[in-house]
């Protein structure tokens, strides 16, 4: 059997990162959209962060979003993800969601994570940088984020895995005066 690859790039001007995931499911899953039953979609969401002086800044944050589109249960819900920071490499932050993720999702029913308190913490060059200079370790650098599920529909033995869903993202101060964060979602279609 022969396995695709897709490559996530991540070019920083001084030089290129790739990082080659496979885009074949695990043994005896299947992929195609014909009755695909997870959505994956990052949304963002305005909220709060304690900055080191203790005061409460606007901090807007991305969060990721498996929702069951189907009229039956999921099972076995198995969620991936990798993420890349610009001028670092692309790591495999799967582990992340080992503690927080769903076995199974009912009908219309949505598992959420936060990008930031979960996702970036995993990434470990990233991680030493927050924990000692804070949320601003993150400010102004351009984060991809590449996330997959692979689940079973309700009553199937066929493993299903959902197409990779990709996104650029970036926080940046929008207010100096107020130290107001925003973020921007790209959203990297194929």
């Amino acid at each position: 059997m022969m396995l695709s690859h897709d490559i996530i790039s991540i070019n920083t001007g001084k030089r290129k990162e790739e990082w080659i995931m496979p885009d074949t499911p695990g043994e005896n899953a299947t992929t195609g959209e014909r009755n695909r039953c997870l959505d994956i979609s990052l949304h963002s969401v305005a909220s709060h962060i304690r900055a080191s002086d203790g005061r409460e800044i606007p901090f807007t944050r991305a969060i990721l979003t498996i929702r069951n589109i189907c009229d039956s249960d999921v099972v076995n819900v198995d969620p991936h993800a990798t993420l890349g920071q610009e001028g670092g490499t692309v790591q495999d932050v799967t582990v992340s969601f080992s503690q927080s993720a769903h076995s199974s999702i009912p009908p219309g029913g949505a598992a959420d994570w936060d990008v930031y308190d979960l996702l970036i913490p995993a990434h470990p060059g990233t991680a030493s940088k927050i924990h000692m200079f804070g949320y601003r370790a993150a400010l102004n650098w351009r984060f991809e984020l590449a996330a997959w599920a692979e689940y079973r529909p309700s009553g199937s033995s066929i493993a299903v895995q959902t197409p990779v869903s990709r996104w650029a993202l970036r926080w940046s101060v929008e207010n100096p005066a107020t130290g107001e964060v925003e973020l921007t979602i790209e959203d990297l279609k194929g």
